[in-house]
């Protein structure tokens, strides 16, 4: 009857020579509080932040303005926010559609902000074993305050921390429970939390709330001049022909992620190579008539009306 299958007994025999005392059963708390002890250790990486910040983005300059406003320059001046008393922010939502560079963006606001940045995944937080996860969380944001001030940046944040309403296993709402009681007055701590997700309606109401994750920012698809930034990004150092309009690209894939941007060029490259020529303008026409967004307007609409009055 035990959770883990190799905990339990292997036969019908097996049971009936416990029940008779022929064999000894092992305490199943002890088994688990052995197995929690013994657990492998996370291991939690601090990299300074060091770049172009913003500069690196090219676009997005409504998105960019509304984060300094709103969080930059509190987490730059908190003294200054101290005054009129407005608490420093804890932390925010990144949400969006898959492919619109949230990873990407977060490594760029840590450089704007000039914070040291964690770079964590559900997978290197959670755990099978007993009271692991929430020990990982807490050395998580042991290591953010030891080298504040530190951006944690979480990806894929809804897996970690899913609604405790929902049908999630206990050991993910205890999670929810450790990342909440970590999270209190962590702005003061000098740490700020970026949480990266797909899917924001997943994720527990009460890491939404003030105090938490409360500032949230739509990454819709790259806007204009970023599509055009990213064309020349990823055509950079191929074999080109002349006559790339790079202007006529971004106006051809307007609501194309930034994913589908690559890939555009990626396959473009592959047809190029194979028929031994330079890429050209009409090979990219050509690649951009045949290939869908990967997003559907249908699913980037949900987003764009979600949280709307709240995000100034």
């Amino acid at each position: 009857m035990h959770n883990n299958f190799e905990e339990r007994f292997q036969s019908a025999n097996e049971f009936i020579q416990a029940l008779n005392g022929e064999i000894e059963v092992p305490d199943m708390d002890t088994v688990q509080k052995e197995k929690s002890e013994n657990k492998p250790s996370s291991k939690v990486k601090v990299q300074k932040a060091k770049g172009k910040g913003f500069d690196a983005i090219a676009g997005m300059n409504e998105l960019k303005a509304q984060l300094k406003l709103d969080v930059i320059d509190a987490l730059h001046h908190p003294e200054e926010y101290a005054k009129y008393g407005i608490t420093i922010p804890n932390g925010m939502l990144l949400y969006g559609p898959p492919g619109c560079g949230k990873t990407f963006f977060a490594k760029h606001f840590a450089e704007e902000v000039g914070f040291n940045f964690m770079l964590m995944t559900p997978s290197s937080l959670k755990s099978r074993y007993v009271n692991a996860t929430q020990e990982n969380i807490a050395k998580m944001f042991e290591e953010a305050e030891k080298n504040a001030p530190t951006i944690i940046f979480i990806d894929e944040i809804n897996e970690l921390l899913p609604n405790r309403d929902s049908d999630s296993h206990e050991m993910y709402k205890s999670a929810v429970n450790e990342m909440l009681a970590q999270m209190d007055r962590t702005g003061e701590k000098g740490i700020f939390i970026i949480g990266a997700t797909n899917y924001p309606n997943m994720i527990d109401p009460a890491m939404l709330r003030a105090g938490r994750l409360d500032k949230k920012f739509y990454l819709p698809p790259p806007d204009f001049e970023a599509r055009k930034g990213m064309f020349e990004m990823y055509l950079k150092d191929r074999p080109l022909d002349f006559g790339i309009d790079y202007d006529k690209l971004a106006t051809l894939t307007e609501n194309y992620v930034s994913a589908d941007i690559e890939f555009l060029v990626n396959e473009t490259a592959r047809t190029a190579l194979k028929e031994k020529k330079r890429i050209t303008m009409a090979l990219l026409e050509n690649t951009i008539q045949t290939t869908k967004p990967s997003v559907p307007l249908k699913e980037l609409e949900k987003f764009e009306g979600m949280w709307a009055p709240k995000n100034k």
